[in-house]
């Protein structure tokens, strides 16, 4: 069974009002999406994209049909392009823009499907050429309407037709193979997997897990399925065995080392060479992962954020020449039918609910009636009163008697036959012509009026785009200012260690040369580490015996979402280290605060620059209630029975964006000897941000 094909010439005889507005409401959708998913996929040479997506998105819907428990459709099926109902909730598009040729395809299907929101999924296909040596490609996206569109690249899953094709053809990004399940690299393996990292052609992330031991190898490669089912289609993912564990990690340089039990992601254009360029590649730690293990599979959310960096840097790469015109000519082709199928539509619904000027048959059915009344002995209506028509009806007033009508001038004749001539194409004019143009001047009116309703709403989506351009603006404005702090802070300590070095004499130097072990501070590889560190459990790190995290874990775990680096994590954990040393301080007898201390050179202990801390709040805020009691967090009973205090002084590693983590703590360390951090996550209410 085929869908309802709505094509544009065709709406009247064949939508209904729900299919009207079914479709009109998917075409609004696909227009006001969030792309959170993109992966560009190039096929084996040979290979018809066109025929591969149509037979692909056949068999996808196939699964999403009645009578599964789960499905949302009611039939799979189309024909040719355009615009097919397929259930209650969901209408399919389908695009074609191929040259007349046939040496280049174009095909758009798009999938909109309403369910706790609006979901769409759209493949786009490009076959180049004939035979062997064509080229071909497809893009897959998934998005949704969302009043946040950074929410989209954490709430769409890939669609399951990208690991349908993945297993039915190889796609390769330079040498590296994208599949949909793991692949598992042996001990011989190693060097092709170095080569896959090291290849310059790769556009997409690389993720590398390593086993702990042979004993968990298999159940290991599973675990890591599940972690990386929302980076399908966009990294390939390599396990590797136990024995090639040790393989890999002696081969590579320890900057870009992937330990066993961690899992690594490899972002393009990997510099061995260069120890600073490991920072780029970020890790996910054993603990991290194993509290997010259930039943040995990652939970939703773990497998959301960790394929998020992943997505938004390819949602921001460029496209691909080929495919940015593919898409664009697709896209142009669907807007031109979109916008044809509103105005048929409100044609359609306007000329129904307007009435006319009276047809030619009414006329005639008039001047019966008046013919008639003398021999029925009725009185006719008079034509000067006007034609019953529907609320809205244009009426034509007439003057005379119907015994008195005058003469139509042969020039009124002539001009009325070229009138019909010149819109009609009639050269033999009749009255029914005359409906025919009433109508065709109202449908031309009425598409006037939906255009210019049209045009009205591209300004305001230019509007919107306007607003975004300059959010992005003051986004660059903030990283530059950020940076230029960033680098005063390096000046600074580049003098001090060179005022250092030449202070210093030989003995000294040499006793400084012998640098303690300071592995236990590493920094964690993201912020659910750093709150793992500071709250109780296995993982729980030595500073805790003087900073205690307090907060919502889930809020802190946020910031994992934004920071595709680490960055972040690694800043709030210095911030730690300094509320350490700041309680060591206080315990030998330093009488000053956090901020006195930051800006005391001759007090000892690990500091950061004092333009990152504030030691409160302005008078806006502590005077504002709403503002004031975000920042009321919690504490243990012992240190306040109410269990939370204001939290006012508060690091923060960034001014950048609106985002700009925070870290606010308190300084119980006169009392309990303690620092209690309550708040890490996205920077609270200010006046600023009203």
């Amino acid at each position: 069974m085929t869908g309802k094909v709505l094509k544009m010439n065709e709406t009247r005889g064949l939508m209904t009002s729900s299919d009207r507005s079914a479709v009109l409401e998917a075409q609004r959708a696909a227009q006001q999406q969030s792309v959170g998913y993109r992966a560009v996929l190039r096929l084996p040479a040979g290979t018809d994209a066109v025929q591969l997506a149509e037979q692909e998105v056949r068999a996808w819907l196939l699964t999403k049909t009645r009578p599964r428990r789960s499905a949302t459709l009611d039939t799979a099926g189309w024909e040719g392009s355009g615009d097919f109902v397929l259930g209650p909730q969901a209408v399919l598009s389908v695009t074609d823009r191929s040259d007349e040729r046939g040496q280049v395809r174009r095909q758009l299907i798009r999938l909109v499907e309403r369910n706790n929101g609006s979901w769409i999924v759209s493949v786009y296909a490009l076959t180049s050429g004939t035979g062997r040596s064509s080229t071909s490609a497809l893009v897959i996206e998934t998005g949704r309407v969302s009043e946040k569109a950074e929410d989209s690249v954490l709430t769409v899953a890939p669609p399951r037709i990208v690991g349908q094709i993945l297993d039915r053809v190889e796609v390769r990004d330079g040498s590296a193979r994208l599949t949909n399940t793991p692949q598992v690299v042996l001990q011989d393996e190693v060097g092709d997997l170095i080569d896959v990292l090291t290849d310059e052609a790769r556009s997409t992330s690389v993720i590398v897990a390593s086993s702990l031991g042979a004993d968990t190898d298999s159940a290991w490669a599973k675990t890591v399925e599940s972690l990386t089912q929302y980076s399908v289609g966009v990294a390939s993912v390599y396990v590797m065995t136990h024995d090639a564990v040790a393989e890999f990690n002696s081969l590579m340089p320890a900057s870009h080392a992937v330990q066993p039990g961690r899992i690594r992601t490899f972002a393009p254009s990997v510099d061995l060479e260069a120890a600073f360029d490991s920072v780029r590649h970020r890790v996910l730690g054993p603990s991290t992962f194993a509290r997010a293990i259930r039943r040995g599979r990652a939970d939703v959310a773990l497998r959301a954020t960790h394929a998020s960096g992943i997505r938004r840097r390819l949602l921001e790469l460029e496209l691909p020449k080929d495919v940015r015109r593919t898409m664009r000519l697709l896209l142009e082709e669907e807007a031109r039918r979109a916008r044809g199928t509103l105005i048929d539509e409100v044609v359609s619904e306007e000329l129904g609910a307007l009435g006319v000027v009276p047809t030619a048959a009414e006329v005639r059915r008039s001047d019966a009636r008046d013919d008639s009344d003398g021999e029925h002995g009725e009185a006719a209506p008079a034509l000067s009163e006007p034609v019953p028509a529907r609320t809205g009806a244009l009426r034509i007033p007439m003057d005379w008697a119907p015994d008195e009508r005058p003469a139509v001038s042969s020039t009124l004749l002539r001009r009325a036959g070229a009138f019909v001539l010149r819109w009609l194409k009639v050269t033999d004019p009749r009255e029914e012509h005359f409906d025919e143009l009433d109508k065709l001047i109202g449908a031309a009116a009425l598409e006037k009026d939906t255009y210019e309703r049209l045009f009205a709403e591209a300004g305001d989506r230019e509007s919107d785009l306007s607003d975004r351009i300059k959010d992005l603006n003051s986004r660059i404005a903030d990283l530059e200012v950020e940076a230029a702090i960033e680098a005063d802070e390096a000046r600074k300590a580049a003098r001090e260690r060179d005022w250092l070095r030449r202070s210093l004499d030989a003995d000294q130097r040499a006793r400084f040369a012998r640098v303690g072990d300071e592995s236990l501070w590493e920094a964690p590889v993201d912020v659910r580490e750093l709150v793992a560190r500071l709250t109780a459990g296995t993982d729980a790190h030595p500073a805790r015996d003087r900073v205690v995290f307090t907060g919502d874990e889930d809020i802190a775990a946020e910031i994992d979402d934004r920071d595709g680096t680490g960055r972040y994590a690694a800043a709030l954990w210095s911030y730690v280290r300094v509320l350490y040393d700041y309680v060591d301080a206080k315990k030998n007898g330093y009488a000053g605060n956090v901020h006195m201390y930051l800006n005391d050179d001759a007090q000892a202990g690990t500091k950061c620059s004092p333009d990152r801390h504030a030691a409160t709040e302005s008078t806006t805020v502590i005077n504002n209630k709403k503002m004031h009691t975000e920042r009321v967090r919690p504490v243990p009973l012992s240190v306040d029975a109410s269990g939370a205090v204001p939290m006012l002084a508060h690091f923060k590693p960034t001014h950048r964006d609106r985002f700009a983590p925070r870290m606010h703590y308190f300084d119980d360390s006169d009392h309990s000897g303690m620092i209690y951090i309550g708040y890490i996550g996205r920077h609270l209410t200010t006046p600023n941000a009203h």
